[in-house]
């Protein structure tokens, strides 16, 4: 049963992020996807660095680092201890739910007993949500989670460089958790709504930036094949999407390297550069698809 209107907020919805301009595009398509009386929103800042100015996040508790959440790995796991709303979202900061329905389907397939979690994006590897776009029941992730130490934590039970990769025995952040929800007899339902549409997802994005904050942007010559491609053009697109849909505070930082892009751009042969096009024009047309999702909205 759904809570009565104008009673504690039904879902507690969760990101984790260390950049203000990636967060506060998250915030816009969050806060319109959910009805304000039916969620909370936090942001746990994965840096010991300036909180950003909640101005330009109203209604966003901003969590920061401390012993029980050291990282954004652990910081899934306190979420969970310390929600009090019966709904648990995790959705990534740069993954963006453009769709009014998506929501109001989550909730219906959530009534039912047997479900205890739908997710929005599946990971391609395995069949686990990880926390990408997740919406979970907090009590029942609370009690299976007594029986899985490391909770959301990544895990590795056999690696050995000395034999095929194939071979190795590990777990990415959520999968253990997924596994164990399901082997409790529950339904988690892992949909690609990546791929129908309804939702955005831009990938390697922190990533990507950090070593250039880390130690200047001259790291970044070092970073080859898909992931560069994929982190480059993913900024490039967030940085349009962000400066036009806001007019005020903050412009989105990220630095150009416009030699760089290139010279990564004609690398290899003939099937390498149709798969770079490719990238580059989905992360053109998602980034037009949350800014006209938040138009429309607006």
């Amino acid at each position: 049963m759904l809570p009565a209107l104008n009673s504690k907020p039904l879902v507690t919805v969760f990101t984790c992020t260390v950049y203000f301009d990636i967060a506060r595009i998250w915030h816009a398509c969050v806060s319109r996807v959910f009805p304000a009386e039916e969620a909370k929103f936090e942001i746990f800042i994965d840096s010991d660095g300036e909180p950003p100015d909640l101005h330009y996040l109203q209604g966003v508790e901003v969590i920061r680092q401390g012993p029980s959440r050291r990282d954004f790995q652990e910081a899934y796991n306190d979420a969970l201890a310390r929600v009090e709303t019966p709904y648990l979202a995790f959705i990534d900061s740069d993954v963006y739910w453009v769709s009014d329905g998506i929501w109001p389907f989550v909730k219906s397939e959530l009534q039912k007993p047997e479900v205890a979690a739908v997710s929005c994006i599946t990971r391609s590897h395995r069949q686990s949500h990880g926390t990408f776009s997740v919406v979970m029941k907090s009590d029942i992730y609370r009690e299976v989670l007594k029986t899985v130490p490391g909770g959301f934590l990544p895990a590795n039970e056999f690696m050995d460089i000395s034999v095929p990769t194939a071979q190795w025995r590990w777990f990415d952040t959520g999968d253990l958790v997924t596994e164990a929800v399901r082997k409790a007899g529950y339904d988690v339902k892992l949909l690609r709504l990546d791929h129908s549409g309804e939702v955005v997802m831009f990938r390697n994005i922190t990533v990507f930036r950090r070593p250039a904050d880390w130690v200047g942007a001259g790291i970044l010559g070092t970073i080859q094949g898909k992931y560069f491609w994929r982190g480059y053009t993913g900024n490039l697109a967030l940085k349009y999407l962000h400066d036009r849909l806001f007019d005020d505070g903050p412009r989105y930082c990220f630095a150009l390297r416009t030699r760089l892009l290139l010279a990564q751009a004609i690398r290899g042969g003939p099937r390498a550069l149709w798969w770079r096009y490719r990238y580059l024009r989905q992360a053109w047309k998602d980034a037009r698809k949350v800014l006209q999702f938040l138009q429309v909205s607006s």
